[in-house]
Formats: structure tokens, sequence, C-alpha cells
């Protein structure tokens, strides 16, 4: 029994062999030596993405609600019908408006056959009026004839010059029905709240039944046809940002780049923080109201860098390695900017090492490699 235990204890204590170098042909690899480089200095701050243009749409005229036909997140068009009010009186008027419009046309034609009429019977009486005058000259009717064709002459002109009148009274019946009708149908127009251009419903604030006002909102819209992003640039970075200057906008797993395409004047009192607008060069399918990153380059600093490429994750930790006379020495890194390509290393590496910028899976700390162009 103590003999048995003693073996066990002597086998525990036996030390595992070292292990040597993994053997085999070198591993080839390219290398490239840590080195100081400018690194862009970046303000990075939070941002939400909004339509470059929202308006609040409400109504010209008053009315319960009668539909609401979009909802929140919806599509909408140009010209598309969003709300409808009721609107029977106004209805009622454009009824009684064309009325009064078939009836002041039926008036002008009334009239201008009463024109025709007495221009006929007024031609007819100065004809009878220079007969009359040329047999009063020869002596062939007496004087009192004559007087009776001039009169019947004057007459006929009045009569005409009336009708002339009434065919003018006739036709500004017309135009002023036409005025009224247009009025009328506007506003039973307004009855029908359209989409003023192509986008987006954000907010939906009103309900079948609800009293709509003039100036009431109704609806908010997002134009969605050019996306921005709205971002707050604290007060001590002022001087620093610039309209159009270039700036990234992540967005999730997607990267952008855009411009500064406004900056508010004014900084607000709460925050101590001025808006900027960023517009989107190439906007994906984004959707307002995301969250975005925004990054303003505002200037270079001098750093250690080694190509992106050459770190590799274990874990939670970044790792390189170094090409050290012929064998591949494995380092812990702390990373810090990754920009166009390179990555600056905070710690773990000295200027000048070569590190393996592609480093194969099968390269582990202490394998021979073969540096190759």
């Amino acid at each position: 029994m103590r003999l048995s235990l003693l073996i066990a204890l002597t086998a525990c204590g036996t030390a595992e062999p070292h292990r040597g170098p993994p053997a085999g042909p070198p591993i080839p690899v390219a290398a490239a030596p840590a080195h100081e480089a400018p690194l862009a200095v970046v303000y990075r701050t939070s941002g939400t993405v909004r339509g470059r243009t929202t308006v609040t749409v409400t109504s010209k005229t008053a009315g319960y609600v009668r539909a609401v036909r979009v909802a929140a997140g919806d599509r909408v068009t140009a010209g598309q019908v969003l709300v409808e009010l009721e609107a029977n009186d106004v209805r009622a008027g454009v009824s009684r408006a064309r009325a009064e419009l078939d009836h002041a046309t039926e008036s002008r034609s009334e009239a201008a056959s009463g024109v025709e009429a007495a221009r006929s019977a007024a031609d007819l009486a100065q004809t009878a009026r220079d007969r009359v005058r040329k047999l009063f000259a020869g002596g062939a009717v007496p004087k009192q004839d004559l007087e009776e064709a001039e009169s019947r002459a004057t007459s006929a002109s009045a009569l005409l010059r009336m009708a002339e009148a009434r065919l003018r009274a006739a036709s500004s019946g017309i135009d002023a029905s036409r005025a009224s009708l247009a009025e009328t149908q506007a506003t039973l127009d307004y009855a029908r709240v359209v989409a003023p251009f192509a986008g987006r419903v954000v907010e939906r604030r009103v309900e079948p039944g609800t009293l709509a006002a003039p100036g009431l909102p109704l609806l908010v819209l997002d134009d969605e046809a050019t996306l921005r992003v709205e971002t707050a640039g604290e007060e001590s970075r002022g001087a620093e940002l610039h309209l159009g200057d270039p700036v990234t906008v992540e967005l999730g797993e997607t990267t952008l780049p855009g411009t500064i395409g406004e900056i508010a004047p004014n900084v607000e009192i709460a925050s101590r923080a001025f808006v900027v607008k960023i517009d989107l060069h190439a906007p994906a399918a984004l959707r307002t109201g995301a969250f975005a990153r925004v990054g303003f380059r505002i200037g270079t600093h001098q750093h250690l860098v080694v190509p992106t490429s050459a770190i590799t994750a274990s874990g939670a930790l970044d790792r390189v390695f170094v090409a050290d006379h012929g064998l591949a020495r494995l380092r812990m890194i702390t990373a810090g900017e990754a920009q166009d390509g390179v990555t600056e290393i905070l710690s773990g590496l000295a200027a000048g090492e070569s590190v393996v910028t592609a480093p194969p899976p099968a390269l582990v700390d202490g394998s021979p490699v073969e540096v190759r162009p």
C-alpha cells in the first residue's frame, strides 16, 4: 500500500520534458518594419440620421378627420393622399357654385341672342330711316314720317346698346361664378391632405375623429431622397471644424464618406455644444433616426504603426509576430487607431522591429521563418 503511494507520488512529481521549437522547413513570410508615421487625430461624436428636409404636415381648413391613410414608417410618394377631412358643407358649396356657373352660362347665351336680335332691329331701323330720308328729300313723304323713322332708328340703337350691356354683365357673371367655383373647389381640395414630396412618415399625430384646425400638426414627413447626419460638436472644437471638411460616418458595420454641409452658428446653453450637419455622399439603405458615429479629422500626430494585416486577435488580446533571427516571436500588443491600412501601436513593439504582415495560420511562437519580399 505504502509502496504504491510512493510510486504514484514519484510519478506526479516527474517534470514534463521541454519541447523545442517546431521542426521543419522555414515558413515563407512577408514582413515590414514598425515605423513612425503621421496619423490623423480623429474627433468622434455620435449623431442621428435625418432627412435633409423634415416637414410637419398641417391642415389648411377645419374639419373632423375622416381617415388617415398612412402609418408611421410608411413610405409615400409626392401627391399621395395622407389624411381626409369631413367637408360636407364645402361639397355643397361646390355644387352650388357649379349651378351658379351653369345659370350664368345660360344667361350669357340668352344675352348673346338678345344682342343679335337688337342688332338686326337696329340695322333694319337705320335702313328704313335712310330710305325715308331720300323720299323726304324728293318731297315724296311728309316730315312726320321722317321724324318717326329717326325715332325708331334711335330706339333700336338704344336697345342694341342695352343688349350689349346685358351680354357684358352675363360674361362678368360667368367670370365671377368660375372664380367662386375655383375657390370652393380649392377649399374642398384642402380636405384631402397630400404629401408634398416623396419620403417616409416619421410621426402620425392624429386619428380618425380628431377635429383638425388650420396649423394643427397631422403628420411629420422626412425627405429620404437625400439623407444627412446631425451631430453635436463641443464648443471647444468650434475652430477645428469647417464647412466642406471630409468626415467618416459609421452606421453599424457600414462606413460612409461625408462632408460637413452645415454648422449652426449658435451654441446651446444647456449642452455647450453646436449642431453640425453631415451630407452623406453615398447613402445606402438607411433609416432616418438611426444611430451614427461621426469621425472628424482635426490634425495629425506621429506614432508607431504597423500594417493592420499584421495584427491578429487572440480572445480579447491583440498580437503580432516579430521576425527575429529566422524565428517568429509572438508579441502581445496594445493597438490604437486604425487608419488607411495601418494601425498605431501603443505598447508591445519598438521602432524598427520586423513584423510578419500576414501571418499564416500555421505560424506559432518559435516557428522558423524565411522573410521574402
